[in-house]
């Protein structure tokens, strides 16, 4: 997520031209001497960013933020943080259904709220999955004896591991996917018997993952959000969350003719191994939506 640095008015944004991953070991202490931060905030920032690496700046410190980011060959801009589009916040889906004319959601109920929201006024599909902290946390601090994260030594080299850790993380969609057949009668089985589809075994090294997909109408101007405990009727349902992702996604790129698909999208879309697509959490997720959407207006102006 950004570090909010303030949330004063007149304060700027940086703002990344693409999604990349930034080294800490080497950016974190240059950042923190540009910005008067303490490193821990700087090395946040690298890790936990989505496009959008600090909210709140002085404008003269943000720029000089997107100075130094060029010595790197890293492209990014500085913003009014008052010019970044706001999101309104998510609406939760139960319940929906995709054909050619528009998304159909027979459970959202409200003033305002269609039964079946039409394609061309779609601005935006952001796709992700989001992490399993338990698991990201085994191995790590819960494993440590406590008497010895007392040595600093100890405590830059857990630091080190958990940074190079969150570099190195790839999700494999392709297993994934290949996987699928096998399940099958059991999937059928479970359908005859009105029981819920097995679970299929969480993908090595993440747990039990969660997904999310938020589609962004302007007229009205909503944003909806499916996750893993929505129904898409229509589409196959199987005990593989990440495959359900991956039919939603591919279900959805064929009506996305005007729309924005975010690059996590994209690549869930394509089924390729990546860490792009992964998330921390929901409000990580939130930052990168917003960020794919300032890009999306900026490409328009």
């Amino acid at each position: 997520m950004a570090v909010k640095l303030s949330r004063d008015p007149g304060g700027y944004s940086v703002m990344l031209a693409g999604m990349q991953w930034l080294d800490p070991a080497l950016l974190a202490p240059q950042l923190a001497a540009v910005m008067k931060l303490p490193r821990s905030d700087t090395i946040r920032a690298c890790r936990l960013q989505r496009g959008i690496l600090f909210e709140g700046a002085p404008q003269a410190v943000a720029q000089e933020v997107v100075t130094l980011l060029a010595s790197h060959q890293i492209e990014a801009i500085a913003v009014a943080s008052d010019d970044l589009p706001l999101l309104p916040k998510p609406v939760q889906v139960s319940l929906a259904n995709v054909d050619s004319t528009g998304l159909g959601t027979p459970s959202l109920q409200g003033a305002g709220l269609p039964k079946s929201w039409d394609w061309n006024h779609l601005a935006l599909v952001a796709a992700g999955i989001t992490l399993d902290p338990a698991q990201q946390a085994a191995g790590l601090a819960e494993k440590m004896d406590n008497s010895a994260m007392e040595d600093r030594q100890d405590r830059v080299a857990m630091a080190q591991r958990a940074l190079e850790k969150a570099r190195t993380r790839v999700f494999p969609l392709r297993e994934e996917l290949q996987r699928g057949e096998p399940e099958l009668g059991a999937a059928l089985q479970a359908a005859l018997a009105g029981a819920k589809v097995p679970d299929q075994e969480a993908a090595s090294g993440f747990g039990r993952v969660g997904t999310v997909v938020d589609i962004l109408f302007v007229k009205p101007y909503e944003r909806l959000r499916l996750t893993d405990k929505s129904r898409v009727q229509g589409l196959a349902r199987t005990g593989s969350l990440a495959r359900n992702l991956h039919t939603l996604v591919k279900a959805l790129e064929t009506q996305a003719d005007s729309a924005t698909l975010s690059g996590t999208t994209l690549a869930l879309a394509a089924g390729a191994d990546s860490g792009d697509y992964l998330f921390e959490d929901l409000a990580q997720f939130d930052d990168y939506c917003r960020w794919a959407y300032f890009w999306r207006l900026r490409r328009q102006v």
